[in-house]
């Protein structure tokens, strides 16, 4: 059931554009802003004890309405586990996001392909020359594909509709609060619990990045950089995902060798086909998980 929840969540993810609409987090972060408000300064809401107090509420209430449908009928729980993973995905679809940025790079519109850029992941930090925007595009190509799909199905697999709407909601925190940690416990404890919950799925990308890309260079890139975040491996996972993923399209740690708008964008294009087979991959395996599970 969690394979076919996740194969037709994944269908309707690129059939269904109108889902992106639906996708809105607004609800939470104003719930957020709402109790940050009433308690935010006081002991228990300002670190650990905030995050969890502000999660707790929709996470027990998915928890409790899969368990009642699932009780009262099998089909109605699939249905809203389905749902909810649609729901968490995303939010915004990277195949179009990415569609958008190539078709106005390769018209030559840079400026407004800037802004496309600007949608693959929302906190990005694109520079001004034409290589370190797409250097940019294709790390943050790497990074979105786990926060938009691996993450969240890897937590899905393991906690069913908890497991994913507790991702999401995670990502959701530590993009609104990322460049406030030095100044809010609330805001460090968000971007830790991310990091936590992202380690071991950040890395299951990388792994299914080097299996569908070039294995050797992925590893000999993530090996020669482990010692610049072995003291701080919680917050490593960006980076090893750019590593992991720069290695597996041959590309190293040099600039983008883009000669032309069509070099670059072939570049980009690549990047995009690495996360699609390695999403094939996971469902495979999981396929193949589901049947041992079967056959045994």
């Amino acid at each position: 059931m969690v394979l076919l929840a996740i194969v037709f969540s994944l269908v309707m993810e690129q059939a269904w554009p109108a889902l992106v609409e639906l996708r809105s987090f607004t609800w939470f972060e104003a719930y957020v802003d709402r109790l940050y408000r009433k308690w935010g300064k006081a002991r228990i809401g300002s670190g650990p004890f905030g995050v969890i107090a502000v999660l707790v509420v929709p996470l027990l209430v998915v928890g409790l309405v899969q368990f009642f449908l699932s009780a009262l009928l099998g089909i109605l729980g699939f249905i809203f586990a389905v749902f909810v993973l649609s729901f968490c995905l995303g939010p915004r679809n990277l195949d179009s996001d990415v569609r958008a940025f190539l078709n106005d790079w390769e018209q030559g519109d840079v400026q407004r392909a800037r802004q496309d850029a600007r949608h693959i992941r929302d906190f990005t930090n694109l520079a001004s020359s034409a290589q370190s925007v797409i250097r940019g595009v294709i790390e943050d190509i790497l990074v979105a594909a786990h926060e938009r799909w691996f993450g969240v199905i890897f937590w899905f697999v393991i906690l069913g509709p908890i497991g994913a709407l507790w991702y999401r909601l995670a990502c959701v925190l530590r993009a609104g609060r990322e460049q406030q940690v030095g100044e809010s416990a609330f805001a460090a404890a968000a971007v830790t619990m991310h990091d936590i919950l992202a380690w071991i799925p950040a890395r299951l990308t990388v792994l299914g990045y080097a299996l569908v890309g070039s294995f050797a260079d992925a590893m000999h890139l993530w090996r020669d950089e482990a010692r610049a975040w072995e003291k701080d491996s919680l917050a490593a996972s960006r980076r090893i995902l750019v590593v992991g993923g720069l290695g597996a399209l041959q590309l190293g740690q040099e600039s983008v060798e883009g000669e032309s708008a069509a070099a670059d964008a072939s570049q980009v294009r690549a990047t995009l086909a690495l996360a699609w087979r390695t999403l094939i991959l996971a469902v495979v395996i999981l396929a193949v998980a589901s049947l041992g599970a079967l056959v045994s």
